[in-house]
């Protein structure tokens, strides 16, 4: 009886410190989720705020250029670029700010207990992430727009 209550009491205590270490695993596991999380939205702010930065100087240039250019077509089209580049530059900066609050609340440790918030927070960061990647695209387009356009400003002004 006495070997029973031994056996017994040792297969709780190996029980219990199973559990805690499993625990503890499943607590580190979600601290370094977390931790991947918020560097991943921290690049993605990073790579807004490289986009920011090309769509303000690609404005400004388009600004420059409609107003130092001598064709009507080409002034009305570079006033359109400016007009875009500064609708897309408002964008990024919507995007960046929805992009810091999400961080935050990776942040809020209350919110991220709940391991379907956790999943769906983690899903809002990843949209927020696809975005960032097609308004890159959006900004090579428009590279390649401006350089067309440049290319018939040089050929304008030669004739």
């Amino acid at each position: 009886m006495k070997m029973l209550k031994m056996i017994t009491a040792v297969a709780m205590m190996f029980i219990i410190m199973n559990g805690s270490a499993i625990a503890q695993q499943t607590g580190q596991q979600q601290q370094q989720m977390q931790q991947q999380m918020m560097e991943q939205t921290q690049q993605m702010m990073q790579k807004m705020n490289q986009l920011l930065e090309r769509t303000q100087s690609m404005n400004q240039e388009m600004n420059q250029r409609m107003q130092q250019t001598q064709n009507e077509q080409l002034r009305q089209q570079y006033q359109n670029m400016h007009r875009f580049g500064e609708q897309m530059g408002l964008m990024l900066g919507n995007m960046k700010n929805a992009a810091e609050r999400c961080n935050l609340m990776l942040q809020d440790k209350e919110m991220l207990r709940d391991r379907d918030m956790q999943r769906d927070m983690d899903r809002l960061r990843q949209h927020l992430n696809n975005m960032t990647a097609q308004a890159e695209e959006t900004l090579k387009t428009m590279e390649q727009l401006r350089d067309r356009l440049r290319e018939q400003d040089r050929q304008s002004q030669t004739q």
